[in-house]
């Protein structure tokens, strides 16, 4: 093979690499920030968890109110009794057998408990608002995750770009070297030297576009999208400088954000609900009143195959003696009374029966269970406050951090800059001496090298700085995007 092959090869591959991948994905959908946000917040199961754990809590705040409320329940019973029973007509001991049927509407209603009802709905409101907070923050921490594994993909794509820029530039001075090896002006090893680079450069551009695929595949699986469907992100512009860190203050940062963190305000609806929940439990030690009312009836075949007896309107005469002394007869009249069939709803309507009754219940003693319910009501509260304290300093801790984290990645930004401007006079010069023959290509190599890990070393700052000021914007209640 000789040099012009050696060196046309390497510049196929090269083409290869470079744009048949843009061709292959030309049909990939490519994502933004937002979508991306969007379609994690529709499709993560914990978030799917916490939207029911807020629909449980509904259910729970609307039946709190429900149980002011009087209660209704009817009731019936229809059966057969063989043997000795009792007739519910009489309440007699009977062997005949016979078919029971009872009916009836029960109505009870609390009209004093201690408050517990009202103090249930004020504590069932407090903790539906503790689990939409919950919710909120669920979706906050997706959000930051999502914004993570983005901000990673676009830093691996840099990344490969730079990769690929160096290989391009590695293989354009190869094929320098060849032509003046093949002019005799550059010893034979000159050119296996960059050969030897060209092939670094291609395993950089290959664990490059692995880190790549990596990165995607982490956000795919944090989307929830599978592995195997075709994505790609839209890589924004970004403009960075040392103005973005003028008017951070970490107080006010703060300040802000115990204003509009979800997890600071679900602290505090826990301590709302555990003091209601204090007096939910001293309502145990309150008299207990309730009213209550009923409607009955009931059936007997007994009494139906009996029947029942009533006047027909006829004045019957009826002797009740004779007079000794006269022998008169003593004549009296009464109502002629005649069996008739006893109907079902006749029998149902003659037993039907009313209560109503209003009843109290004070509580003396009861093995010091409600003294024990409201001592475990009280150490909630006492937990509750430290949660919410908890909270507060961890939120305070972590935005002192940011702020520390921007303010060092910002200047180590400002550093990188710089030193890849130093590189790149220091390659350009050790390029020109390289080409003219004023140094070896170990040298170029060297300086080669350097450049591109102070680009690398740029592009991992920005891309700290960015992610590092993202969360900053993120407490201070800004939209992330870039």
């Amino acid at each position: 093979m000789n040099s012009k092959q050696r060196i046309t090869i390497p510049f196929i591959l090269l083409f290869l690499g470079l744009f048949l991948p843009s061709f292959a994905q030309s049909d990939t959908k490519i994502w933004t920030l937002p979508e991306c946000v969007k379609y994690a917040l529709e499709h993560n199961l914990t978030v799917m968890n916490q939207e029911l754990n807020v629909d449980i809590s509904e259910v729970n705040a609307f039946q709190s109110r429900m149980n002011l409320l009087p209660s209704l329940n009817a009731n019936g019973n229809y059966g057969y009794n063989w043997g000795r029973s009792i007739n519910p007509e009489d309440n007699a001991v009977t062997q005949e057998q016979q078919a029971n049927g009872y009916g009836g509407l029960s109505l009870g209603w609390t009209l004093f408990n201690g408050l517990t009802n009202l103090n249930t709905i004020k504590q069932s409101d407090a903790n539906l608002m503790v689990r939409e907070f919950d919710l909120e923050k669920s979706k906050n921490d997706i959000i930051l995750a999502i914004v993570t594994y983005y901000t990673n993909v676009i830093f691996n794509k840099e990344l490969l770009e730079n990769a690929k820029l160096q290989l391009a530039s590695t293989t354009s001075q190869m094929v320098r070297t060849g032509k003046q090896v093949d002019a005799g002006s550059l010893p034979k090893s000159s050119l296996l030297d960059m050969q030897a680079q060209v092939a670094s450069g291609e395993l950089n551009v290959i664990n490059a576009e692995n880190s790549v695929n990596l990165s995607i595949l982490q956000l795919k699986q944090a989307m929830q999208i599978s592995a195997s469907q075709p994505m790609d992100i839209d890589i924004p512009a970004i403009e960075l400088s040392e103005a973005d860190l003028a008017d951070l203050n970490p107080q006010r940062v703060y300040e802000t954000a115990m204003a509009t963190m979800p997890e600071v305000k679900s602290a505090d609806k826990n301590i709302e609900s555990s003091i209601h929940g204090i007096k939910v439990a001293q309502g145990s030690y309150y008299p207990r009143i309730s009213l209550s009312a009923g409607l009955n009836t009931n059936y007997s075949s007994i009494a139906a195959d009996r029947g029942r007896f009533e006047k027909t309107g006829n004045i019957l005469p009826r002797l009740i003696g004779v007079v000794e002394s006269t022998g008169d007869k003593v004549i009296t009249s009464y109502d002629e009374i005649v069996p008739v069939p006893y109907s079902t709803g006749q029998q149902l309507n003659d037993n039907y029966g009313k209560s109503l009754g209003i009843g109290i219940s004070i509580p003396i003693f009861n093995k010091w269970q409600v003294n024990s319910a409201v001592q475990r009501a009280k150490i909630n509260k006492s937990q509750a406050d430290i949660i919410a304290e908890q909270t507060r300093q961890g939120l305070r801790q972590t935005i002192e951090r940011a702020y520390n984290d921007v303010y060092s990645s910002g200047k180590a930004y400002q550093s990188s800059l710089k030193r890849v401007v130093a590189q790149e006079e220091s390659f350009r010069a050790t390029k020109s001496r390289y080409e003219s023959g004023g140094t070896n290509a170990t040298d170029y190599e060297l300086a080669e090298n350097n450049l591109f890990q102070s680009k690398s070393d740029l592009l991992r700052a920005k891309y700290d700085y960015i992610f590092k000021l993202k969360i900053l914007d993120f407490y201070q209640g800004k939209p992330i995007d870039f």
